[in-house]
């Protein structure tokens, strides 16, 4: 939003985006997954991603590390994806 054109209107279009009445049809509409942690769609398309996603380990990085550590985290992605 710093420095766009019209900062206002932009931090007003991305709190709109995060409501929980938009997060609600992120699955439904976007096909994907709500940025909110306190937001679960029940949609067809939710439980299709909640399916999909059934045994699979979401890694989170430590933002705070990377720096630090980027060539440990790229070497990790490689061995874990095979790349």
């Amino acid at each position: 939003m710093k420095n766009a054109p019209h900062e206002d209107a932009a931090k007003r279009l991305l709190d709109y985006f995060l409501t929980a009445e938009v997060q609600q049809e992120v699955s439904s509409i976007g096909g994907g997954f709500a940025a909110r942690t306190d937001v679960t769609a029940t949609d067809a398309n939710a439980a299709k991603l909640k399916q999909i996603m059934s045994g699979v380990d979401v890694f989170t990085p430590d933002r705070s590390d990377i720096d630090a550590h980027l060539t440990d985290y790229v070497d990790a992605w490689k061995t874990t994806t095979g790349s």
